[in-house]
């Protein structure tokens, strides 16, 4: 089976993302209509947020993304159940 990556341009409200910003890594959450919220900011390394942003997730069973350029996020980890 070959797994593809999945993209979107707006990840739904509830889920992280993991977001550089140069030499650090933000954790965010968006929190609906387009708008997010700084859970954590500058951590030095990709993975210490990597880290922090998987736990964080897992007890919130939401979904973990990745920006990707510009307006688009890949999804990492899922942990939302779907239907």
């Amino acid at each position: 089976m070959i797994r593809r990556d999945i993209f979107t341009a707006r990840p739904p409200r509830g889920d992280y993302f993991l977001s550089p910003t140069g030499l650090t890594w933000d954790v965010r959450r968006t929190t609906g209509a387009g708008s997010v919220m700084s859970v954590s900011t500058g951590a030095r390394d990709r993975k210490s947020a990597l880290a922090a942003l998987l736990s964080l997730a897992e007890g919130d069973k939401a979904d973990v993304w990745e920006t990707e350029g510009t307006g688009s996020f890949r999804l990492i980890k899922r942990y939302r159940s779907w239907p």
